[in-house]
C-alpha cells in the first residue's frame, strides 16, 4: 500500500519543509596552491609599493616647483624680509646654544649635556642644569687596600714634615 498524504479539508495546506542545504565540502588547500596566493599577493604588493615611490616622487617634484615659483612670485624686499627672518632665528639660536654652553660650564656640567640643556633664558637654563646636575650620580672616591685615602693627592706641609722628622 501506498501512503498517500492528504490535506486537511479545512483549506489549510500541509505545512511545507525548507530544503536542507548540505555545505559544500571545500577540499584543503595544497602547499602550492597556498605558494602560489602568496607569490601573487607579494607581487601586488610589490606593484603597490613601486607605485607610491612613483607617487611620492612625482609629488616631491611638484613640491619643489611650487616652491620655486613662489619664490620667483617674492619681490625683491619680501625676499629680503624673509633672508632676515632667517637670519635673525639663527643668530637667536647661537646665542642661546652659546648661553647653554656657558651655564654649562659655570655649573660643572659635562659638555656633552650642554646642548641638551631647555629653555630660552640664562635662569631657565640654570634650572635645567641644576637639575640635570641633581640626578647625574656623584663620582665616590675608589677606596680599596692599594689605595686607603681614596685618590686623594694630599700631600703634606713643611710644618707637618718638620714635626714627623722632629727638626
Amino acid at each position: 500500500m501506498a501512503e498517500q498524504v492528504i490535506a486537511p479539508a479545512t483549506g489549510e495546506q500541509a505545512p511545507e519543509t525548507e530544503p536542507v542545504v548540505t555545505p559544500a565540502v571545500q577540499e584543503p588547500e595544497t602547499v602550492e596552491s597556498l605558494k602560489a596566493k602568496l607569490a601573487e599577493a607579494e607581487r601586488k604588493a610589490q606593484n603597490k609599493t613601486e607605485e607610491a615611490e612613483r607617487h611620492y616622487k612625482k609629488l616631491s617634484k611638484f613640491e619643489e616647483e611650487e616652491k620655486k615659483r613662489q619664490e620667483a612670485a617674492m619681490s625683491d624686499l619680501e625676499k629680503a624680509q624673509k633672508k632676515a627672518a632667517e637670519l635673525e632665528a639663527e643668530n637667536k639660536r647661537l646665542k642661546v646654544d652659546t648661553l647653554k654652553q656657558s651655564v654649562a660650564a659655570k655649573l660643572g656640567l659635562p659638555e656633552s649635556l650642554a646642548l641638551r640643556l631647555q629653555g630660552e633664558t640664562k635662569e631657565e637654563i640654570e634650572a635645567d642644569a641644576k637639575e640635570i646636575l641633581e640626578t647625574l650620580p656623584k663620582k665616590s672616591p675608589q677606596i680599596d687596600a692599594t689605595n686607603p685615602n681614596g685618590g686623594s693627592q694630599r700631600t703634606e706641609t713643611d710644618a707637618e714634615r718638620r714635626k714627623r722628622l722632629n727638626i
